[in-house]
């Protein structure tokens, strides 16, 4: 005798509500994933993303806050990216598809224009005073780019989800 002791032979009853679970489930973490990346970007904008350091010592000389360096970009791609979470979750795909583009301009703002500011040695004001003066990448850069990575991801997951299947 195979058949279960309540006289179900399989699990067919709860299939549909099993899988709508999934789905709340996962569309849930990648809505959460989405808002925490939105934390980490206003976080980051109002961080230092260059420092200026001196010597071997690294005395700090100047710093340079995300929102000065690249004009507050960041702050607008976070508040574009809480209506659009907010769509993606209804299974909007295009909504999603705009996070995935919104992380992709965090990671352009955070490679191309604060990135290569963090390489910097010889073209410093400090450098007129300190031959040794060199920037560093302070501790906004690395929000940056995990807020950018967060919304790639998380937009991508509400992508391959999309509006859940009746």
């Amino acid at each position: 005798m195979s058949a279960s002791a309540d006289g179900t032979a399989s699990d067919y009853s709860k299939g549909a509500f099993a899988r709508r679970a999934g789905f709340a489930t996962l569309a849930g973490i990648a809505a959460a994933l989405a808002l925490v990346a939105v934390a980490l970007l206003v976080v980051a904008e109002f961080s230092t993303v260059v420092r200026v350091v001196v010597g071997s010592l690294e005395t700090e000389k100047r710093t340079v806050a995300g929102h000065a360096n690249h004009g507050y970009a960041l702050l607008v791609v976070a508040l574009a990216a809480v209506p659009l979470t907010l769509l993606a979750l209804r299974g909007v795909r295009t909504a999603a598809a705009a996070l995935v583009a919104l992380g992709a301009v965090v990671l352009v703002v955070a490679l191309a224009i604060d990135l290569p500011d963090t390489r910097e040695s010889g073209r410093l004001p400090e450098s007129v005073a300190f031959e040794d003066a060199r920037a560093k990448a302070g501790p906004g850069l690395p929000l940056e780019l995990a807020g950018g990575l967060l919304l790639v991801l998380s937009g991508g997951l509400l992508v391959v989800l999309g509006r859940p299947r009746r």
